[in-house]
């Protein structure tokens, strides 16, 4: 079943929605985390067929709209990394409050991957840890393009039909998933595909190396000649079932 909710953080609406499978519960869940300019559903639906899997697992899952994305309050302008990590907490503290939900683990994509790889240094009791697509340094990415183009041409930035602020861009060079990442106690899935042009693979292989000096236990799958958003039907479905097999060990 579905379940529109919604919960409010530093006076904004945010909009989501639980899946549960059938019963009274408590179920493990798994809070999910878009990437920039994404929503609660991501590229092709992939977040919706990811927790649609794992409620046939027993599981829960809470996809939501950082703030100034989807249907939730707020201006994509005003949005930092440091909103969304602090909209990311509070996504984890409403689980963590209702009767219905046991244990959560957390999945990001993108920029919402290097929300989860912070979000897993601030959180001890997470169960599980999934990484697609990642941000590491973000001035090995998209981000350090944005960068580039404000000190020529000032702000906003102009991306996709969106505005990105100043503050966003002041913000998010201090913020280092890496480091961040290396404190956590649960395991972590890395995900990545070998044709992402939007975050390379490097970055996922850096995530690992933190992971192994940090001796944090991981697994690393690479999904060869997958884009960003693993935008083919056998890529979809390679990313979906190591994923839901690996919170499935994780939390039941």
């Amino acid at each position: 079943m579905r379940e529109p909710i919604y919960f409010e953080n530093e006076g904004m609406r945010l909009i989501g929605v639980i899946h549960k499978p059938e019963g009274q519960g408590p179920f493990p869940a798994v809070c999910f985390f878009h990437g920039f300019t994404g929503n609660k559903a991501e590229a092709h639906r992939i977040f919706v067929a990811t927790a649609e899997e794992l409620v046939k697992r027993g599981i829960a899952a809470l996809r939501f709209d950082f703030r100034g994305s989807g249907d939730s309050e707020g201006e994509f302008v005003d949005m930092t990394f440091s909103s969304e990590v602090s909209d990311a907490l509070k996504a984890v503290e409403y689980l963590q409050n209702r009767n219905d939900i046991s244990s959560i683990a957390v999945l990001g994509l993108s920029m919402g991957g290097a929300i989860a790889a912070t979000v897993a240094g601030e959180l001890e009791d997470l169960k599980a840890v999934v990484l697609w697509s990642a941000v590491g340094n973000f001035m090995d990415c998209y981000v350090g393009d944005n960068v580039k183009e404000a000190a020529k041409n000032g702000f906003p930035i102009e991306w996709g039909g969106y505005q990105i602020g100043e503050d966003f861009v002041l913000d998010i060079v201090k913020h280092k998933p890496f480091e961040s990442i290396s404190k956590t106690k649960a395991p972590v899935l890395i995900v990545h595909g070998t044709k992402d042009m939007a975050v390379q693979t490097e970055q996922a292989y850096k995530y690992q190396e933190v992971l192994e000096n940090a001796k944090v236990p991981h697994k690393v799958h690479i999904v060869e000649g997958a884009d960003h958003c693993y935008c083919r039907k056998d890529w979809k479905k390679e990313v979906i079932q190591e994923s839901v097999d690996f919170l499935e060990k994780h939390l039941l």
